[in-house]
């Protein structure tokens, strides 16, 4: 059987961790190989990279696995971190929103973290509307 990849959502605050709780009582089920970790503003930034590496390790990923951050601000210092941290076998897709945390309860989560990601990012974009 093919590894699922693994998703981490990291937030400003409980954002993240809201998400997915309002996400899985939606569906009425939980999404497996799925963490958030939220970011307090007074965490420097070996507080946010000691955070990422937990959950990263709870989730069992090891150095080679495919693992997908969704996070919620382009260039912010946790979207970075992500970014370097786990260099090719991490992708990170910033702007999370709760369209893609439904998707991933059907996505096809063993393509890898780039297919995952596009589908998410697909999801998510054409769910927004102005009206």
């Amino acid at each position: 059987m093919e590894r699922m990849t693994a998703v981490v959502v990291v937030t400003h605050g409980n954002a993240g961790a809201d998400m997915i709780h309002a996400a899985q009582s939606f569906l009425c089920k939980s999404i497996p190989q799925l963490a958030a970790v939220g970011i307090d503003p007074e965490d420097d930034r070996d507080a946010m990279g000691a955070k990422i590496d937990r959950a990263v390790a709870a989730l069992g990923v090891s150095d080679n696995d495919d693992i997908l951050f969704l996070v919620d601000l382009v260039g912010s210092t946790p979207a970075r971190l992500c970014c370097m941290r786990f260099g090719t076998s991490g992708h990170v897709v910033t702007g999370v929103n709760m369209p893609m945390l439904l998707k991933l309860a059907t996505a096809d989560r063993t393509r890898g973290a780039v297919a995952l990601g596009d589908e998410l990012v697909a999801t998510g974009t054409k769910s927004i509307h102005h009206e």
